[in-house]
């Protein structure tokens, strides 16, 4: 949102949950934590200024995993105000083979030519092939756009592949425990 996003990452060990974050690669003010100790880590940073860059790290109260300069996010633009966006929409995506990666590696080099990267991602479903496994996602999604994932505000669809393995009655599974998305109106809406 303008002024909110939710960084989610995994570990093999329960440990808490720290997200340092600032303006200013390098110069991480501010932190949010979650004390409980888990392996699917998912922090909410609220108070944040619209059509901003945050430069993030994550970690517990002990380590930090991953930082660095290409480690950031961009807050949405004020509501209400207008301004040109880059939306990269992919379907049927996740065959993590060499086609996929193709498309990937040709946004890549739009946004080195064009010195603009997109601004919104949106998945259309059948993100991990065949049957949306936490495997068939790790190799169609994190192994082949772990830069983009990174750094982009990333909106999925569940596909009939992706749901092969989910219950979306339940909302448990795969999908459901990687992408973490609005349920009570936080991003707007109802």
């Amino acid at each position: 949102t303008p002024t909110s996003t939710i960084i989610v990452w995994r570990t093999d060990t329960a440990t808490d949950s720290v997200v340092r974050y600032g303006t200013v690669s390098g110069s991480l003010t501010q932190t949010a934590t979650v004390a409980t100790a888990v392996t699917q880590h998912e922090v909410r940073l609220a108070g944040l200024q619209p059509s901003t860059t945050y430069y993030y790290s994550i970690g517990s109260t002990s380590q930090t995993w991953a930082s660095g300069s290409d480690y950031f996010f961009v807050t949405a633009p004020p509501i209400g105000s207008k301004s040109p966006a880059r939306i990269w929409v992919i379907g049927d995506a996740g065959t993590a083979t060499s086609g996929q990666q193709a498309v990937r590696d040709a946004m890549t080099a739009e946004i080195s030519r064009s010195k603009r990267p997109f601004d919104l991602w949106l998945m259309l479903g059948d993100n991990a092939y065949s049957n949306g496994t936490d495997a068939e996602f790790q190799r169609a999604m994190f192994d082949m756009y772990g830069a983009f994932l990174r750094t982009r505000a990333t909106w999925p669809t569940l596909g009939n592949h992706d749901g092969s393995t989910a219950n979306s009655s339940t909302q448990t599974g795969p999908y459901y425990d990687i992408f973490v998305l609005p349920k009570q109106g936080e991003a707007g809406g109802l």
